[in-house]
């Protein structure tokens, strides 16, 4: 686990170092929930870094190219002008105007992807395991056209990523605690 952050109303705050060492001492001594907390949360947060949507421009057909690069000529240069360069520019700089094949990053994006965290909530009696993403937009960021991941068009990605993952991970624990627990009691 990353970080230990201890609650109290809406505020979260980071804890003390010998906080922190109180609750892994807790932690170790319950190696079950350790590696049980540790492995899901750890495999959602992977799993959401690798398919958070980062702003991206729309790729270009070289045609769309060529129109946006005939229109500033013209209105630099008049339209005879601008067709002569224009042809120039074809001759010269044919690669200029071909399809694009890399996504670019868009300008726009405030990368929110980096602005993931993992880490362990003390909460009164209640110690919780999160993934959180803390950019005050991310429960708005839907999956867009041209967003590169498998996420299904216009769906919220802090739900895809996060919300739905960690209830799944939730119902796992409860079972996987309540199948040791049974094992315990059925050998004494």
């Amino acid at each position: 686990m990353a970080k230990i952050f201890i609650k109290q109303g809406n505020a979260a705050v980071g804890v003390s170092d010998e906080l922190e060492r109180m609750v892994n001492n807790l932690l170790d001594a319950l190696p079950l929930f350790r590696r049980l907390f540790e492995d899901a949360v750890e495999e959602i947060y992977q799993d959401a870094y690798r398919q958070w949507p980062v702003r991206t421009e729309r790729p270009r057909t070289g045609e769309e190219k060529k129109k946006m690069t005939l229109r500033a000529l013209e209105r630099r240069y008049g339209k005879d002008g601008a067709f002569a360069i224009m042809t120039k520019l074809e001759e010269t700089q044919a690669k200029r105007f071909e399809d694009d094949t890399q996504v670019i990053v868009s300008k726009k994006s405030q990368d929110s992807k980096n602005k993931l965290e993992r880490g362990i909530l003390i909460d009164g009696e209640d110690l919780v395991a999160f993934v959180r993403n803390t950019s005050p937009y991310a429960w708005a960021i839907k999956t867009g056209p041209y967003t590169l991941n498998e996420l299904p068009l216009g769906s919220r990605t802090s739900n895809e990523l996060l919300w739905d993952p960690m209830k799944r991970a939730g119902d796992k624990l409860v079972r996987l605690v309540t199948r040791d627990m049974i094992k315990e009691a059925k050998k004494r």
